[in-house]
C-alpha cells in the first residue's frame, strides 16, 4: 500500500524532549516514521506521540514542565503562556508541573498517549482543584488559501462564550473545558479575533492584530476568572499548532 505523506511545518523541539526529525518532518499514517534510530537512519525507532501543553491555572506560578523525570521546556512556562508540540513517549505517562529550578509540584496527573497522535493538555482551574484536559488535535491541511481555527473555554465561571472573527460566529456555545472542532476560516492580513458571551456582544477576550496565514491551523482559548483580580481575570491567547505548504 502506498501511504500519502503530508508535509508540516512547525512542529518544534523543547527543552530536552526528544526532537522531531527538523522543523517540517514528515506527518503521516505513522508519526514514528520520522523518528530515526542514530546507529542506523533508514530504522525507525519506537513508536510515540506529539503533545502540546497550554498553562491556563491562574494561580500557579511559572513552572518547570516534565514528562515522567524528564524535563521539557527550557524556559519557565508563565501562566497563560504555552509549549509547542514536542515529542514524548506512548502510554501512561506522568505529566507534571514543578516549581521553576526546583522540584517542589504544582500539579501532576497521569495522561494517557498513543503512538501516532497529536494532543494538547490544558492545565486550569486553581492549582488546589486543577484539571487537566487532553485534546486530541486532528491536523488537517485547510482548503488552500484558508486556515483553520478551533476555541477552547479554559475559564471555570466564564459564561459560554463564542468566536467572533470580521463579525462573523465562526464558534458558539462553548462552556468551560469544552474545545470545538477545527473550522475553516478565510485568510485575512489583520484579524481581530474575539471571544464573547454567547449570543452577545459582550467581549471576554480578545487576540488582536492577528495574521492568520494561508493553511495555518490554530488554537485561541479563554482563559482567567470573570471578576478575576490581580492578574487572574479574563484573557485570551492563540498558538499556531501547524503549517501547512
Amino acid at each position: 500500500m502506498k501511504l500519502k505523506f503530508t508535509k508540516i511545518k512547525g512542529i518544534y523541539q523543547i527543552g530536552k524532549a526528544p526532537l522531531l526529525t527538523g522543523i517540517s518532518c514528515l506527518l503521516a499514517v505513522s508519526i514514528s516514521s520520522c523518528a530515526k534510530s542514530s546507529n542506523n537512519p533508514n530504522t525507525t525507532t519506537a513508536p510515540f506521540g506529539v503533545l502540546s501543553v497550554v498553562a491556563a491555572a491562574p494561580d500557579a506560578p511559572a513552572a518547570d514542565f516534565y514528562i515522567n523525570s524528564s524535563l521539557v521546556n527550557a524556559a519557565p512556562l508563565i501562566y497563560g503562556n504555552y509549549l509547542p508540540y514536542f515529542r514524548l513517549i506512548t502510554g501512561s505517562v506522568k505529566a507534571g508541573f514543578f516549581d521553576t529550578g526546583g522540584l517542589t509540584p504544582i500539579a501532576i496527573d497521569t495522561i494517557n498517549i498513543k503512538a501516532n497522535q497529536v494532543y494538547t493538555l490544558f492545565f486550569a482551574n486553581l492549582v488546589a482543584k486543577h484539571d487537566f484536559l487532553l485534546t486530541t488535535d486532528t491536523l488537517v491541511a485547510p482548503p488552500n488559501g484558508g486556515a483553520s481555527i478551533r476555541l477552547a473555554n479554559m475559564s471555570p465561571n466564564a459564561p459560554n462564550v463564542d468566536l467572533v472573527i470580521g463579525g462573523k460566529v465562526i464558534v458558539s456555545n462553548k462552556s468551560y473545558k469544552q474545545v470545538s472542532s477545527f473550522i475553516t476560516i478565510p485568510v485575512s492580513g489583520n484579524d481581530t479575533l474575539k471571544i464573547v458571551q454567547t449570543g452577545t456582544s459582550n467581549l471576554l477576550g480578545v487576540v488582536n492584530a492577528v495574521t492568520v496565514q494561508s493553511e495555518g491551523v490554530y488554537t485561541i482559548w479563554l482563559y482567567g476568572f470573570a471578576n478575576g483580580t490581580n492578574g487572574q481575570g479574563l484573557n485570551a491567547n492563540l498558538m499556531q499548532n501547524a503549517l501547512f505548504n
